[in-house]
Parts: structure tokens; sequence; C-alpha cells
């Protein structure tokens, strides 16, 4: 992509008063990650004929899964008198609102108003998102205009299994956590405490390209390269080590993670991996993640205890629990507080793939801001995919 060195200065400029972090309406950094496909939802978690509340950016929606299977996001409130829609009760595709009985299809037409007037009910539309799933993720888009291509972003090759762990709620702007995961020097400190990264002690040498889709990051050591990919808006798709408790059953495993924007001071990971194991090694893997549940399960959630560490009851060092990463990165990342101060970082080499990031972020929040057309991102081929590099 050429660069204009006139542009480029005058976005240097620009950023310093651009907010990178505050996603919620009307702000640039919103209007800009509105522009894609964004998890809301574990599948999973949404049976046919239930509706749910959910809070995406600053703004509360409504999802349901119909009786046909599909789900729908809807506006938080009915158009009548501002009742939850997620009280109500779903009816085929529909949804009926609890307070009055008007009911509402998937394009957000009222269909029913049992005490009023026929035909009133033909003048009411409820706001709705397109929605979409992939991978075990119900998606959906908030933007203006018709919603970029879907997926977002590629299937894992080859065989295996496809797993949706409950997606955690971390205390802290989403753009932190994402940062953390351009962020590979961490590994060799925050990751060394327990033994997790085995191999990925020594440290990198960062590479950082952008893409028609993202950034391409690279680590090097001692001439070998792991390729870490970054997909538009926030998702970053890696090949990480074996959870702790599984005695290396199922190998490094491939992992999509999904930083979401509940608000400006939380966020949700919506997290994928690919297990490549079949047939037998499968059965043993599956056994070993129903005792690795048991055990999550008896330890607590994990920003819980990291809770703690930030507030200096546990010795970082004396964090003992099933998922150590995890504990180990909420507690570094929302230990930064709410929204981190970024006018107080000095960043250096090894930020190479952040400060990238940061760069397109402004470029692209100016864009929107001056009117001018942002970069048309693409979904990235199945054939880039991340290495371990050693």
């Amino acid at each position: 992509m050429a660069v204009n060195p006139d542009l480029r200065a005058r976005e240097r400029r620009l950023a310093a008063d651009l907010d990178l972090a505050r996603t919620g309406p009307g702000t640039l950094a919103g209007r800009f990650l509105r522009q894609f496909w964004l998890p809301v939802f574990r599948a999973e978690d949404l049976p046919k004929g239930h509706a749910k509340p959910i809070r995406i950016m600053s703004e509360d929606y409504t999802l349901y899964r119909g009786e046909s299977g599909a789900a729908q996001i809807i506006d938080q409130r009915c158009p009548h008198r501002g009742a939850l829609m997620h009280l109500g009760w779903v009816e085929g595709d529909d949804i009926r609102c609890v307070y009055h009985g008007w009911k509402f299809d998937r394009t957000g037409q009222c269909l029913e108003q049992p005490a009023e007037e026929p035909g009133f009910a033909r003048k009411i539309r409820t706001g709705v998102y397109p929605t979409r799933e992939h991978l075990g993720l119900v998606y959906a888009y908030f933007g203006a205009g018709e919603p970029p291509p879907f997926p977002p972003y590629p299937a894992p090759l080859g065989d295996g299994l496809i797993e949706n762990p409950a997606p955690p709620v971390i205390a802290c702007n989403y753009l932190q956590c994402f940062e953390n995961s351009l962020d590979e020097v961490h590994v060799s400190f925050v990751h060394r405490t327990g033994g997790s990264h085995q191999g990925m002690y020594d440290l990198p040498a960062i590479g950082a390209e952008e893409t028609e889709w993202g950034v391409l990051r690279t680590g090097e050591r001692q001439g070998e390269k792991r390729l870490s990919l970054h997909y538009m808006p926030s998702c970053t798709r890696v090949v990480v080590p074996p959870m702790k408790g599984f005695d290396g059953v199922g190998g490094w495993k491939e992992l999509y993670l999904n930083f979401v924007p509940i608000d400006d001071e939380s966020c949700q990971w919506f997290i994928i991996y690919h297990v490549r194991v079949t047939g037998r090694d499968a059965e043993i893997y599956l056994a070993k993640r129903e005792d690795y549940a048991k055990k999550l399960a008896a330890a607590g959630p994990a920003p819980d205890l990291a809770r703690e560490v930030i507030a200096g009851r546990l010795p970082f060092a004396a964090i003992d629990h099933p998922d150590l990463v995890r504990v180990q990165d909420v507690a570094v990342q929302a230990g930064q507080g709410a929204i981190a101060d970024r006018a107080a970082e000095h960043l250096g080499r090894s930020d190479r793939a952040i400060i990238l990031w940061r760069r397109i972020l402004a470029r692209e929040m100016i864009a929107l801001a001056e009117g001018r057309p942002p970069k048309a991102w693409t979904p990235a081929p199945a054939s880039v995919v991340p290495t371990l590099g050693f």
C-alpha cells in the first residue's frame, strides 16, 4: 500500500489526540470496529427458543435463537414502552414482548399487537443486526450498510477437534488485551513462571508487516521464525502450548483469540481451539479434558485469582491454577488499569507489532473522521496459517 508522505505526517500529528481505546456509540474507534463481524456469544450457550441480553461496545441488545436454529440480534427494548425483549419468549423464529405481547419477526417488523387496532403493527419496526455463526461462535455486524464477507477468518486446516471454552470477562479495556497478544516478548517473562511455554523463553527478534487482512507478526529465534496472525479488527491466531494438566496430550494447539469490548472498561475473550487429535487420540484427549474441567471448576475462575494477584494478596510467582497462563495474562493486562495510559509508555524495538497496529488504527480512524474511505480489508486466505517456529 503506497504511503503519501504528507498524509503520514498529518496522521502522526493527529494520532496523539486520538483515543484508540474507547469504542462506544459515535467514537472513532467504535465506528472502526463496527465495520467488521464481531463474535458476541458462544453458540452452545444459546439453545433454541431462548433469548439472552448482550452488551457490546457499550450498547445493549437482545440475542435469541429461533426454532429453526437461526440466531438473531435485535434492539434491547421493545419500541412500545421500553420493556426488555429478552424477558419475552420465542415463537418459531419470532420473539414476543412480555409486557404487552407485541411480536416481532427476524427482520424487525412488528407482526402482532393484541390490544391495538389492526394495521398499527405494520408501522412499527425494531432494530435488527446481521447475525451468523462460525467455529462455534455467534457473530454480529453492527455497522452501517452491507456487512463484509463472512466468515471473517478461515477455519483451521486439517482434522481435529474444535473447542470453545466459556468466554471469560476481563476487567479492562479490550485493546490492552489485544496488544498483549501482539507482544511475543512477554512470554519470556510472564509465562516463564510455571514453565508453560517451554522452548519459547529465548528472546525473539520481532517483525511485523501490514497485510490485506491485518498484521503478520514474526518472532525469530536462532534462525527459526514463529508466524502469528492478527486479523482485523481484534482477533489473534497463534500456536500455543498444551494446557496445564493435559500431560502433553493433544500437543500444541491452534488458537483464535477474539477480544471484544463489552464497554470501555471490560471485555470478553471469545476463544477457539483447534486440537489436532482424531480417533483413539481424541478419546484420550476428551477424557483429559473432562478431568481438567473438574479441576478448573474447583479452582474457580482465572480472573478472580488474577484480582488477588493484582491486589497484592498473592505473589505472582505463587499462582497455582489449572489455567495458569490466563491468570498470569489477566494479572498483567488488567493490572495496567481499566484503560491503560498509553501516553506514559516508552515503546522500544520489541514493541514493533504494537506500534504498527496503533499506526493502522490511527490511520483508519483519521480517514473516518475526515470522510475518506478506509482501507478495504479482506478475509485472510486459508493458506496463511500460524506456525510454532521451533
